[in-house]
């Protein structure tokens, strides 16, 4: 089936020689990067990037492109061609990225393609937002679900305040239709989100949050509509800096652990 794999990118990368893969660039556009597609053309909110960050690239294929097959991936971030464990893999990594036959296979069964869930320290997903993140984003985030999508509460509460482990990065696979659906669902509360919290004074990190709460927002919606999921390794073409990464996080633990 057809299938565009938007690969969000901030900076010029050599990118796989595959049909399949579609760069967009997001960001600063002091230089337009060639082959590129942009997020601040057609129908677009890229002056939101700094604090949607990768969304601002679903919003533009969600509202430009009618592909059957559509999925989001990250410059140093690719969904794997089997099963098995995330690797790290930096040279020749695209000989390794998930093929067009792949997905096909999967989503013959399955009606998405996500990574594997992420478990986290603290004993729930509010708790770990809660000391990472200001938490007001958060909040605000089950008020808008609770007034407006009713029906999506018991999913928010389950996953929010039940689960420990959650599929992260805003990475995904799947039909259009599913694409669509989500997308109309996430863009309207992240919308609603916006008119109640006021970022001016978070820092720039922290301004990232409509990217944040969204990582939690899509376990939500598929556990709401029952999406029939299948999760795949990754591919990533940078390492990671574990001990920096732990620094981080203690840090902003420290920061935010008198959030109520």
């Amino acid at each position: 089936m057809e299938a565009e794999i938007y690969v969000v990118s901030h900076k010029k990368i050599v990118l796989p020689n595959n049909d399949l893969y579609y760069p967009i660039q997001v960001g600063s556009k002091k230089e337009r990067f060639p082959g590129f597609l942009q997020d601040d053309q057609g129908q677009n909110i890229a002056n939101k990037n700094p604090h949607y960050c990768e969304l601002t690239a679903q919003y533009w294929a969600w509202k430009n492109r009618q592909t059957k097959i559509q999925g989001i991936v990250h410059y140093r971030r690719f969904f794997a061609n089997h099963f098995g464990r995330n690797k790290v893999i930096r040279s020749q990594p695209f000989d390794q990225i998930i093929t067009n036959h792949f997905i096909n296979q999967l989503l013959a069964k399955h009606q998405m393609i996500l990574p594997p869930a992420s478990r986290f320290f603290e004993h729930n997903l509010w708790a770990h937002y809660r000391f990472q993140h200001q938490l007001i984003g958060l909040s605000a985030t089950r008020r808008v679900i609770q007034r407006d999508f009713p029906a999506y509460l018991p999913a928010f509460e389950q996953v929010m305040f039940h689960q420990r482990k959650a599929h992260m990065y805003n990475m995904l696979i799947t039909y259009h239709q599913i694409f669509n659906n989500y997308s109309q669902w996430l863009f309207s509360i992240l919308e609603k989100v916006e008119e109640q919290v006021d970022i001016s004074n978070f820092s720039v990190y922290e301004q990232r949050i409509f990217g944040f709460l969204s990582e939690f927002l899509l376990n939500i919606w598929v556990k709401h509509n029952q999406i029939d999921f299948v999760e795949v390794p990754l591919i990533l073409t940078e390492s990671r800096n574990y001990l920096a990464e732990a620094c981080q996080f203690a840090a902003r633990r420290c920061k935010f652990s008198d959030n109520k």
